[in-house]
């Protein structure tokens, strides 16, 4: 009962800001974002209503959560996810046109610190040292969530795992709440993505994982949702993503362009996306 109403909340919310632009533009496109990318978006959306004129809304949230939302509300013009498992699941939920997909960008998880790294944090064990305040994404509905469980599953001995989860003081609902702790100092260090120093670089500071404890990496992709009303609109923002200006946009806030700049990154050839099943309630089994 209490999800359903959880839900109902969000479907809500969701109508009230996207009627909130009515007054602006009739029938702009519509755009669900994971909130990974909301600051470039952002930016690609400015360069795009300014070059075509076509009004667009975006909602950014958890993958998990803006895929609940496309499923139930029927709507929507274009997803933006950060792994080709997501889009999978999207298509297995017949929510996107597979046809349509594009990769955008690749992403890498690492540590993410307050600038200057204040508490010395070197890598995943050092997470484990007593007193540590730590956020991850919520591993249910947000991919980097899911990355911090399956690191720290496959690369801790159960001993240094309780302690890891002990020190994790909260789970974000998404990425960019998952920045913002990091940002306001509510947090010593988020399990985060390579980029997160090109959205603050005079905020944050970055630690790679161990080429070894990185079991995947995440291509960025955008596809045309299945409800769309506006398919040749969704197509051509799409390969706006694309484009040598949006690329440009990426690159600012230092997403990979590629395979090769991404495993050069983390250190090896890397599977990209993949499922990771997460235990329900893990962050409970400490």
């Amino acid at each position: 009962m209490r999800r359903t109403v959880v839900i109902l909340l969000a479907l809500t919310i969701l109508f009230t800001f996207t009627a909130g632009f009515e007054a602006d533009a009739a029938d702009p496109l519509m755009v669900f974002c994971g909130a990974a990318f909301k600051k470039p978006i952002e930016d690609i959306i400015n360069i795009y209503q300014q070059k075509t004129g076509t009004a667009t809304n975006v909602v950014y949230a958890g993958v998990g959560t803006l895929l609940t939302q496309i499923a139930l509300s029927r709507q929507g013009d274009v997803f933006v996810v950060p792994s080709p498992d997501i889009m999978d699941r999207a298509k297995r939920r017949n929510a996107v046109d597979g046809t349509s997909i594009r990769n955008i960008a690749y992403v890498a998880p690492c540590i993410n610190t307050q600038k200057g790294n204040p508490m010395n944090i070197r890598g995943l064990k050092d997470l484990t040292r007593p007193g540590l305040r730590i956020a991850i994404g919520n591993p249910q509905i947000v991919y980097v969530g899911a990355l911090a469980v399956e690191i720290a599953e496959k690369s801790l001995s159960p001993d240094e795992k309780t302690a890891f989860r002990k020190n994790v003081v909260t789970y974000a609902e998404d990425f960019n709440k998952l920045s913002t702790m990091l940002v306001l100092k509510q947090v010593d260090a988020v399990v985060g993505m390579h980029f997160m120093e090109g959205w603050y670089p005079d905020k944050v500071a970055t630690v790679k994982f161990k080429p070894a404890e990185v079991l995947r990496i995440g291509s960025a992709q955008a596809a045309v949702i299945t409800f769309s009303t506006k398919k040749t609109e969704a197509g051509r923002f799409i390969d706006f993503l694309a484009s040598a200006d949006a690329q440009a946009v990426l690159r600012k806030y230092n997403y990979f362009a590629g395979t090769a700049e991404a495993f050069s990154w983390v250190g090896g050839t890397k599977p990209i996306g993949g499922e990771f099943a997460v235990e329900k309630d893990w962050w409970l089994k400490k």
